[in-house]
């Protein structure tokens, strides 16, 4: 009867109050967890989530969600906040968000800055619902991984449907680069690392020794059509990505180290069919399928069919094969040593063909760093080439953009512009394609130090919460859980070194949410119980003092619902209002291009005042204005608008170039030529700049102030006879003028001497 009165005393505390916060912690974190993912994967449909108002979409809902965190801990459950290292990785997650808005005073790109820095802070509150929703949910690792398989299965369906319908989109390097599969996330590599982490985590599932058979066949069904989506993206970074993730899962979990790879590769044969047959082709200024719809639709098909009977097999092999773990060492120790003997064998084979050490590493950097050496769009010679595609050279010019800014950066987003003090071609990008270089010439050293020691953190508590699952022996399953989900997370990591994923949101939050729920301490599945079925007293005295804490929501719960819903209202504030800027913008824009008449000229011209009061830092509202401007003819109102370009965006050879344009307008061409100077000066291979400052030059000294210069047509200054037929003296005068034009018979005949007529004599 001892049990009874701590028993007792805890249901009337639950009657009381906590009962339905209770009851509700399994229901609603799930629901905050799975809407968290929903985000992710709905935004991956506009382009990723790269655009403007994409992004501001899934900053707002983030927001939205922590909101409802924020609730439910003021309300009592107080056990969802994060815990020790998880806590201190998100705060600096958050810090890092706050470095990056602050940063925004010095940003040569403000308005990007702002909405990069609302999207870092979006992701900080990513992985705080993930976490706080895993912290009451135990199957919350169950449902971040199902996410990741399903999210990554309905992103590459859409794109291999998209396959079907002629595609004539113009994308990255014209049609040519569209052959590449990219599908809704509208850049393959993106497409190719969601297609990479769907079949890790599907591939690990239907290899769980654990699972049901239904399950690993249902995951084992989905994994060729997902790597033939990456096969079809030809993304090499995403092919890497897998192997890295398969060997983090497989050093992680302790168990499935050969049937990973195993499962892995025979999806790759079974994938080839589809991969070969959705193969893009261009005709007619289209891509479509190399070998039509039904053979997609066969392949597709024959590799779901494929995948699930690859899952039974290996199931099968499991139980007739007997295997010694030693042998699983001992396989992959071979495996490592034919990788390394293939290595040497090839490298000393390339040595021998360039002839020497010196010439075969000399040809190798340049095959790498060369930008004349950009990886072939399609086939086995990119899937084998080492270019970096121009790569090499964005990284140096963040290099050198970090060197002359190392502690405060330059602001974030802001690459695109600064890089062209330093580039030397005419390329244009707005990302180095590595986030560590980004952020380091963005934000610098401090943004840097802030990033990396957050994400350090977070996967540093992911990967002691795994060691301590497999130390007290922990459901298998769990374990292969939350092996799957670091898995992941190691997959974008690397991809994110090499490539801009960090900017799509659509790409970013499932992971970060992975991360997240990686990061928590789940809430245990069941309460413990003594042998005869009682509940532990101690499990008693630990949830009576629970329920005392719930009861009486402290004060850091009320604190945490008012700092996310003031972060809600200040993301909302940031992002909504530039969107809508921008959409007024485009709007005026269009009535522009449509040939707007005087009273649509007026009704532009108010949008776009009201366009550059809600985003005061962009210069699109600014543009529009000045092109209304000019079609009215008023040009003192053009250059007005320019120079205020200049202020918002003193760094920017856009800005400058415009104000050397509308000079040049209103005849100012000293104005004209310090414009354009200033644009050379910050984009020295700028083709619009250098193309202006030749044009101010040039009115500098007109040719018609050249003393040599000629008239055309020529006039022949000979007189000519008259109607009289008699011969006119030259000294007649003409309009008063001293030295006028003379007359003959009723022709003019310009002075000798004049602009534009030779001299007499």
């Amino acid at each position: 009867m001892v049990p009874s009165a701590p028993l007792l005393h805890a249901a009337l505390r639950s009657l009381r109050g906590g009962r339905a916060a209770r009851d509700l912690r399994p229901s609603a974190g799930g629901l905050l967890l799975t809407a968290l993912l929903a985000v992710g994967t709905g935004v991956a449909f506009a382009g990723g989530g790269y655009g403007q108002t994409a992004s501001a979409v899934a900053v707002c809902l983030t927001a939205l969600l922590s909101v409802a965190v924020g609730a439910l801990v003021a309300g009592g459950l107080g056990r969802m906040l994060p815990r020790r290292d998880a806590a201190l990785g998100i705060a600096l997650l958050l810090a890092f968000a706050v470095w990056a808005l602050i940063a925004t005073a010095w940003s040569v790109r403000p308005d990007r800055s702002i909405a990069w820095g609302a999207l870092v802070a979006g992701y900080a509150l990513t992985v705080f619902v993930a976490g706080a929703a895993a912290r009451v949910t135990p199957s919350a690792r169950a449902i971040a991984v199902a996410a990741l398989i399903g999210g990554a299965s309905v992103l590459c369906a859409a794109a291999l449907i998209g396959r079907l319908s002629p595609d004539a989109a113009v994308t990255i390097g014209g049609l040519k680069n569209a052959i590449r599969l990219r599908g809704p996330l509208d850049y393959w590599n993106a497409l190719g690392l969601v297609a990479a982490i769907g079949a890790l985590a599907a591939a690990r599932q239907a290899t769980d020794a654990d699972r049901s058979v239904p399950l690993r066949v249902a995951c084992g069904a989905v994994v060729p059509p997902l790597i033939a989506t990456l096969l079809l993206s030809q993304s090499r970074g995403a092919i890497v990505a897998l192997a890295i993730g398969m060997v983090v899962v497989g050093w992680s979990s302790g168990a499935a180290r050969l049937r990973l790879p195993l499962m892995v590769l025979l999806s790759a044969a079974a994938s080839a069919p589809l991969a070969i047959a959705g193969t893009g082709r261009v005709v007619d200024g289209a891509v479509v399928s190399a070998d039509g719809r039904a053979a997609v639709l066969g392949g597709l098909v024959a590799a779901v069919v494929l995948g699930g009977v690859i899952a039974l097999v290996i199931r099968g092999a499991e139980q007739r094969v007997p295997w010694d773990p030693a042998r699983t060492v001992g396989v992959l120790r071979a495996g490592v040593a034919l990788v390394l003997v293939a290595a040497i064998v090839g490298g000393a084979a390339y040595t021998v063909k360039e002839g020497g050490p010196g010439a075969a590493l000399s040809s190798f950097g340049d095959s790498v760093a060369s930008v004349d050496e950009v990886a072939p769009v399609a086939g086995a010679d990119r899937l084998l080439s080492v270019s970096s595609s121009n790569r090499t050279g964005w990284w140096a010019e963040a290099v050198g953009a970090w060197a002359d800014r190392p502690l405060e950066g330059w602001g974030p987003s802001s690459f695109g512009t600064i890089r062209k003090q330093y580039r030397q071609d005419t390329t244009e990008v707005t990302q180095p394609h590595s986030l560590p270089l980004q952020v380091l010439a963005e934000t610098g050293v401090i943004g840097f130090a802030l990033l990396g020691t957050a994400l350090w953190l977070l996967v540093r508590v992911g990967v002691r919460r795994l060691r301590r699952m497999r130390e007290e022996g922990v459901d298998p399953r769990e374990l292969a859980l939350q092996a799957t989900l670091l898995g992941a997370v190691a997959a974008w990591l690397s991809q994110s070194a090499i490539d801009w994923h960090f900017d799509l949101p659509g790409v970013t939050i499932p992971v970060l949410a992975a991360l997240g729920v990686a990061a928590a301490a789940p809430a245990p599945r069941s309460v413990p119980v003594e042998p005869d079925g009682r509940i532990a007293p101690a499990t008693i005295e630990e949830l009576d003092r629970q329920l005392d804490r719930e009861e009486r929501p402290a004060a850091s719960g009320v604190l945490v619902l008012v700092a996310t819903i003031l972060a809600t209202v200040a993301l909302a504030a940031m992002t909504v209002a530039p969107v809508v800027g921008d959409r007024l913008a485009s709007d005026a824009q269009a009535r522009l291009s449509s040939g707007a008449d005087a009273a649509g000229l007026r009704d532009a011209t108010s949008d776009v005042a009201l366009a550059a009061s809600l985003d005061p830092f962009g210069l699109k509202p600014l543009e529009v204005g000045r092109t209304i401007a000019v079609r009215r003819l008023n040009f003192l109102e053009a250059r007005r608008l320019a120079l205020r370009e200049i202020a918002r965006q003193p760094d920017n050879p856009d800005a400058w170039t415009a104000l050397a344009d509308v000079a040049g307008s209103i005849a100012d061409r000293a104005g004209m030529r310090r414009a354009a100077q200033r644009a050379v000066a910050l984009d020295p291979y700028g083709v619009r700049a250098v193309s202006k400052l030749a044009d101010a030059l040039g009115r500098r000294a007109p040719p018609e102030a050249s003393p040599t210069a000629v008239g055309t047509p020529l006039v022949d200054p000979t007189p000519t006879t008259g109607a009289t037929g008699g011969t006119g003296a030259t000294g007649a005068t003409q309009g008063g003028s001293a030295t006028g034009t003379g007359t003959t018979g009723g022709t003019t005949v310009p002075p000798a001497g004049t602009a534009g007529t030779p001299p007499a004599g």
